[in-house]
């Protein structure tokens, strides 16, 4: 039996602004801040849709203490009822500090990054994510980095679920490639990061074995067609499905791993965490033998063509070795002691040591 739990609505669309009206029409919200950034803002022309005084858009790649700092500065005063966050994951992860302040007017940001009492208030929330990868749209997580303390944070609170998600391919056709490469690494990350892990569910590896197959059956028909909205809406179908396997699980030892890879080398997140994706695989592999015959009968193929499907995602597109994002010999013994994140490498099915982490490093770099 599945104890599998995920309150968030879906809807599926290709008229985003008008499902937009409607869900806050029905959430009751009539004066929301809306969290994007600067390029979504100008690309989507959001001022002339919005109340460009209730639109916050100074956001970097990861969002930081900084961040968080403007946006709760941002918010005081305003009496927001409601919170719309239309971006990629550092856009939906701040949209949660902003659901979190705006519920608890709490505004000590580690105080806030940490408050696990009941709510004051519970703050109705629409996410409509621009890329396919981080599936926050359907998660009560965040992340925030100390850039200073070299340090993640994960904001995490049952009323941070998203009220609704709103998937329009739109929003996502005219991203970069190398973008929309980096966000489908991420979400086929949090797909194999839910199965081998020890919080798996029915229900949660069912999930993540749609979006694995939805992406491996369309990433590479994406390159060829970068425009084609029908493999949009899929692609960000198969990161929504990711983001519903992870809500249950939490990520594991390539999410764990990734963290000193993106806060000391910055390589960008859907990157850092599925570098380790195929060492892993042969790690856990063993354990996880019946989700993985359905991955291989629903596709048709082997595990030697399932690991050269996935090495072909990023090729020619983005650097993937550990020496191409300038890691050297030298920084392995750091990187191998920074990696043991808790509540993220104990999750993997496989308990690992620092030898393992050190040989998976060796084997990517």
């Amino acid at each position: 039996m599945s104890n599998y739990f995920n309150p968030v609505k879906i809807i599926y669309t290709e008229n985003w602004l008008n499902k937009l009206k409607i869900c806050q029409k029905y959430l009751s919200i009539s004066n929301p801040i809306l969290v994007t950034s600067p390029g979504n803002r100008k690309r989507l022309k959001l001022d002339s849709k919005f109340n460009s005084d209730s639109i916050f858009s100074e956001i970097g790649e990861n969002p930081n203490f900084a961040d968080c700092g403007n946006v709760i500065s941002f918010c005081n005063g305003k009496n927001y009822d409601g919170v719309i966050a239309q971006g990629g994951g550092s856009v939906m992860d701040l949209a949660k500090v902003v659901m979190a302040f705006l519920s608890t007017g709490e505004s000590d940001i580690v105080d806030l990054l940490e408050y696990k009492e009941k709510y004051e208030r519970s703050i109705p929330s629409i996410f409509l994510p621009t890329t396919h990868g981080t599936g926050s749209e359907v998660t009560m997580w965040g992340t925030v980095w100390d850039m200073k303390e070299k340090k993640k944070y994960s904001i995490s609170h049952i009323e941070l679920y998203p009220s609704i998600a709103i998937l329009d391919g739109n929003l996502t056709v005219s991203l970069p490639m190398d973008i929309s490469i980096m966000t489908i690494l991420d979400a086929l990350s949090h797909s194999f990061e839910s199965i081998w892990n020890k919080n798996a569910n029915e229900k949660s590896t069912e999930y993540a074995i749609e979006a694995i197959t939805i992406i491996l059956s369309n990433v590479e028909f994406l390159k060829q067609n970068p425009t084609d909205l029908n493999v949009r809406n899929k692609l960000l179908e198969a990161a929504a499905k990711a983001g519903l396997a992870f809500s249950n699980t939490k990520t594991a030892a390539a999410h764990s791993i990734s963290y000193p890879l993106t806060i000391r080398f910055g390589i960008p997140h859907g990157v850092a965490s599925s570098l380790s994706l195929i060492p892993l695989l042969e790690i856990n592999g063993e354990h996880i033998k019946e989700p993985l015959d359905k991955i291989y009968q629903t596709l048709d193929i082997t595990i030697d063509e399932l690991i050269k499907k996935i090495k072909a995602i990023p090729k020619g597109i983005i650097p993937y070795t550990l020496s191409e994002w300038g890691i050297q010999e030298e920084d392995l013994s750091q990187l191998v002691e920074e990696s043991f994140t808790k509540g993220r490498m104990d999750n993997n099915i496989v308990d690992l040591t620092q030898d393992d982490v050190l040989d998976i490093l060796n084997s990517i770099k």
